[in-house]
């Protein structure tokens, strides 16, 4: 379905609201994205004062303004599997709508209580005249998607059992091929789109920690990389799924230690958990502001039609 055809669409669905109850669900979504905002504020002040940032230099502010790039990029991994979700349960959006909608509610993760973050796109959406239900169902999918695609890393983590290093890579391969086949057997076509965007976000997640690993003096061992990156997924998993955590704040700093104790010192890896939370808080600030950008361009599209 072209814009112009989902523009339409989504008028046809607005028009079941009243212009009033439409102003105030905008109002909780945006009341909630700002909310985010301060706690993220919060956030950055706090780590900030818990890195020594002379010593990383300009490579290291550099590698951190890039990786924060990354990662806010691979936030639109996201929006596009949330899209996904919509158009498998019946609700086609346009491309520009998922982004803004995904982009202003996700900062809300960060206000404890750790549901936010979906409380904001369900009143978004709703104002936008989509149903309740296909909203409350695509937020069900997408957690289900993040916790089964999570637990997917979990093999990447046998070479601390002993294992050789290459067991690892193949049991990855082989559970997420799997697993990608039985989504498309399920769901159908869009349904394992969708979760191939998540678990693209999940991949590139792990890649971003492993760099900042480094930053804090990691071991730069490449055989370690795959380790060191489904670790970070579990413990994020771990976060995720941890009733009241605001963005898994503190748990997943407990289960990387627990993980990569053998693999460096506690005052490294929490270095490398601070480097990371810097990491994914600016990067979540820079896909609010995409986010912004991408809804003007949607209501200007909408103007012109």
């Amino acid at each position: 379905m072209d814009h112009a055809a989902l523009q339409v669409e989504e008028k046809r669905l607005t028009m079941a609201l009243s212009p009033s109850a439409k102003t105030w669900l905008h109002r909780v979504g945006a009341f909630l994205g700002l909310a985010g905002v301060i706690f993220v504020g919060i956030r950055l002040h706090d780590y900030a004062g818990q890195i020594d940032f002379k010593s990383l230099g300009v490579c290291g502010y550099a590698a951190i303004a890039a990786l924060a790039g990354l990662y806010g990029a691979s936030n639109l991994l996201l929006a596009l599997g949330w899209r996904r979700l919509l158009s498998h349960l019946g609700v086609p959006v346009s491309r520009f709508w998922a982004i803004d909608a995904y982009a202003i509610s996700q900062l809300a993760k960060y206000v404890p209580g750790n549901i936010f973050q979906f409380a904001g796109r369900q009143a978004i959406g709703v104002a936008a005249g989509i149903g309740n239900g296909p909203l409350a169902k695509s937020t069900a999918y997408e957690l289900a998607i993040l916790v089964v695609g999570g637990a997917l890393f979990a093999p990447l983590l046998l070479p601390l059992a002993g294992t050789p290093d290459y067991l690892g890579w193949i049991s990855f391969a082989a559970t997420v091929t799997v697993a990608l086949w039985l989504a498309g057997r399920a769901g159908g076509a869009v349904f394992r789109a969708a979760a191939v965007f998540y678990l693209g976000f999940l991949m590139l997640s792990g890649l971003v920690f492993v760099a900042a690993f480094g930053l804090a003096g990691g071991p730069h061992d490449f055989a370690l990389y795959p380790v060191t990156a489904g670790a970070y997924v579990l413990a994020w998993l771990v976060g995720l799924v941890t009733p009241g955590a605001p963005a898994g704040l503190g748990v997943r700093e407990a289960v990387l230690l627990f993980l990569l104790g053998g693999l460096s010192s506690s005052p490294v890896i929490i270095l490398a958990v601070v480097i990371g939370r810097t990491i994914t808080v600016l990067g979540d600030l820079l896909f609010f502001a995409g986010g912004l950008i991408a809804g003007r361009f949607y209501r200007i599209g909408d103007e012109r039609n």
